[in-house]
């Protein structure tokens, strides 16, 4: 473009060659120079190198460094039209060299850049970038370098904590830079220095190395080291603030690179009239203890205060930051004060630091706020984005309600947790399907709260933070997977014209076998669903054909929108959903038989005969869509082997697996703390004695006749209302260990 505009220009410039006289004024031509590209850059061997330029101006070129015309030849030195400059350079067996090449007229300037690389390549190497000083021992102290460069062109700089100048006799060679420190006189405290050492190498680029000096106090004490209990045991709920002369040793495990380092600090959560404080995942740090067996949350002053390097080893002095530890157990604890002045030392521990490696089922109190490879898992519900929510509700859309979301994993030993990703995640919603395989997902453990869930159900004692999407290392096929699927609903499929049903007016499994049912009548009404996996917000509306990330098994993605070969759109409001009619969930709006006192219910039924295994497992995802108005909140899961039948006088043919409790969809006006924002997935194992059976049964239904409202405070104050209390079914799965 800027090319195009200079040439543009020349042509202009012919047509102004001249003065005119325009409405009685005399016009002249704009001055012109210059040239399309500006840096140039050449192998050492040398060669020559074409420079054009534009211009309608008479004018000289240059040197601004004499010494270059040693290696730099010029074709001409003056000019009065368009041209192009040949250069001529000499072999470079040195270091690199850089010419600035002078184009001037009597009204303007401009400068060429001319690069070559070098024979020989510039050494500017120090061994140390922390030295620790003790008193008494004469005060000088060596440090190991590798210099190449003329010594000349290095300057040195001494930046001291306090007033006192306590740093002299530099000698640097290209062995060694050794230096002298008078004893510190200071009992209390230790002096601190930096040393900055720079030069400006032959691309006239400054390059700069800086090395910590710390000095012990009098008595030849450096600080006092304290192990994790020891930290663990100084903190309160309100914070305890640590001594000035707090050192603690370990590896920073994360990075703030993926955007979900750390929580977000949602405020006026109902109302949404506030701000999240989403600087907090970028301030927002985790350190190990050395034996990998006890992590800290790092809280820095700002964002770039954050600047550790991850799976470094560091020494931080930490005096006058505050611990704190939670209010309630799992206890997990977090250091916040923290700047980049705190950092002592810093080196790659990438080989030396302990790599943990877990099953969910293995993780412990002690694993909190440490990075843990969580081994041979899955993620639960095959659709979707890492955050099927209503952008409506998210910094995308312009509002400030939902700062993070959770998915289930879950691994080859039956293990279940909730792994958090934050709107702020650079990958959540990019297009991408999930990986369907299984694989291994490194994360940091964390105990987090999650208000929709609290009371809708657990949110579970530990959950994962992934950090990178090169970390959720999952294989992305599904036949490379530990499970192997029974029965799977991911959309609603009719039967054909020729398919039987053992339920009735059943949709049919979208993978393995089955069909689902409800058992008021049909399944009934179909939801809205939050699946878009593309970008979102108030600026990307319509037509964008990511999908909802459902991969057919016959190939291709699952496809509702486009009708006659013409697509309708996604994603219209920009808040990430697709209409109803895409069928991509399923709801009912009767739930209570009030004749029986008993509820309704989903209904499957599925085969397992010729299925051996030691496990099994279900997945399914839900939530109350009627926003609040009477559905369901308590229920129950239960299988029957070999009966479709869910009458009252039937009961004992049914066993239980489980119960749970369902949270209801967010009315913007009045968001509740058990309202969510997007569909929540539940993981329950099964008895294997379900497998080898031509026929087995699930229902979910509720436990019992309790409904909220959209009342304050209403969570289940309220009954069940036929006709009004919508739930909804985003997906449903039986899966088994192959």
């Amino acid at each position: 473009m800027k090319k195009a505009f200079i040439l543009a220009s020349a042509v202009l410039a012919i047509s102004l060659c001249q003065s005119c006289i325009q409405n009685g004024f005399e016009v002249f031509p704009p001055d012109e120079l210059g040239m399309a590209e500006h840096d140039f850059y050449v192998g050492q061997e040398g060669g020559d190198l074409d420079i054009p330029f534009v211009t309608n101006k008479q004018g000289i070129i240059s040197f601004i460094d004499k010494a270059d015309e040693s290696w730099l030849r010029l074709g001409f030195n003056t000019f009065d039209s368009d041209s192009t400059l040949r250069v001529h350079i000499q072999p470079n067996t040195g270091f690199q060299r850089r010419s600035d090449i002078l184009f001037s007229t009597d009204t303007r300037t401009d400068t060429v850049y001319v690069f070559q690389r070098g024979g020989v390549e510039e050494k500017f190497k120090f061994s140390e970038t922390f030295v620790l000083v003790y008193n008494g021992t004469g005060g000088s102290k060596t440090i190991a370098t590798d210099v190449n460069v003329p010594l000349d062109r290095i300057k040195t700089e001494v930046r001291y904590s306090g007033d006192e100048e306590w740093i002299t006799d530099f000698r640097l060679t290209s062995n060694t830079l050794t230096f002298s420190a008078t004893d510190n006189p200071d009992r209390n405290y230790m002096r601190r220095a930096l040393i900055v050492i720079s030069y400006e190498d032959g691309w006239k680029d400054v390059q700069t190395a800086e090395i910590t000096v710390l000095q012990a106090r009098s008595d030849n004490i450096i600080g006092t080291f304290f192990t994790p209990e020891e930290l663990r045991s100084l903190a309160t709920v309100s914070g305890f603030t640590l001594p000035d002369d707090a050192l603690f040793e370990g590896y920073i495990v994360s990075t703030t690179e993926g955007g979900n380092a750390g929580d977000a600090v949602v405020d006026d959560y109902k109302q949404g009239t506030g701000v999240i404080d989403y600087t907090l995942t970028d301030r927002t740090a985790y350190i190990e203890s050395p034996d990998g067996q006890y992590g800290f949350r790092l809280v820095t002053d700002t964002e770039t205060d954050n600047n550790f390097q991850r799976y470094s080893r560091v020494c931080l002095r930490l005096g006058g930051a505050v611990i704190r530890k939670s209010e309630t157990q799992p206890f997990h604890y977090t250091i916040e004060g923290v700047s980049s002045n705190n950092l002592l030392m810093s080196s790659d521990g990438t080989a030396t630091m302990p790599w943990k490696e877990k099953y969910i089922g293995e993780l412990t109190d002690n694993d909190i706020n440490t990075l843990v490879k969580i081994k041979d898992c899955e993620i639960a519900m095959r659709k979707g984005p890492f955050t099927p929510v209503n952008e409506g509700y998210t910094s995308a859309c312009g509002y400030n309600r939902l700062a993070k979301y959770p998915i289930l994993i879950r691994d080859i030993k039956g293990g279940s947790m909730y792994m958090f990703t934050n709107m702020t995640c650079t990958y959540r919603r990019n297009g991408e399907t999930l990986p369907y395989g299984s694989g291994n997902i490194t994360g940091i453990v964390v105990h987090e709260n999650y208000k929709s869930f609290e009371r809708s159900g657990n949110i579970g004692r530990y959950q994962l933070r992934h950090l990178i999407r090169e970390e959720i290392d999952l294989k992305p096929d599904f036949k490379d997977n530990f499970s192997g699927i029974i029965t799977e609903f991911r959309y609603v499929k009719y039967p054909g014209e020729f398919d039987k049903t053992v339920l009735p007016e059943a949709i049919l499994a979208t993978k393995g076998n089955g069909e689902m049912c409800h058992t008021y009548g049909a399944v009934g009404n179909y939801s809205p669903s939050y699946f878009y996996i593309g970008k979102c917000g108030s600026s990307r509306k319509g037509k964008y054909a990511e999908g909802a990330g459902i991969e057919l098994d016959e190939g291709g993605i699952y496809q509702p929108w486009v009708d006659n070969g013409t697509e309708s759109a996604q994603n219209t409001d920009g808040k990430g959903w697709f209409k109803d009619n895409i069928k991509l969930s399923w709801s009912n709006k009767n739930w209570w038989d009030s004749d029986n006192s008993r509820g309704y219910c989903w209904l499957v039924n599925f085969s397992t005969a010729g299925i051996s295994s030691d496990k099994v497992s279900m997945q399914f995802a839900m939530y109350n869509n009627a926003q609040g108005a009477r559905s369901p909140r308590y229920w129950k899961a239960q299988y029957a082997i070999g009966t479709v039948d869910t009458s009252k006088a039937n009961d004992s043919k049914w066993k239980d697996i489980g119960e749970f409790v369902v949270p209801d969809v967010a009315i913007w006006a009045s968001q509740h703390d058990w309202q969510t924002l997007g569909t929540r997935v539940y993981d329950f194992p099964l008895p294997t004695e379900i497998l080898g059976h031509d026929s087995v049964s699930i229902r979910l239904m509720p436990s019992n006749n309790k409904a909220g409202t959209t009342k304050v405070n209403s969570y289940d104050d309220s009954t069940i209302a036929n006709g009004t209390g919508y739930n909804t079914m985003d997906y449903f799965a039986v899966r088994y260990n192959k």
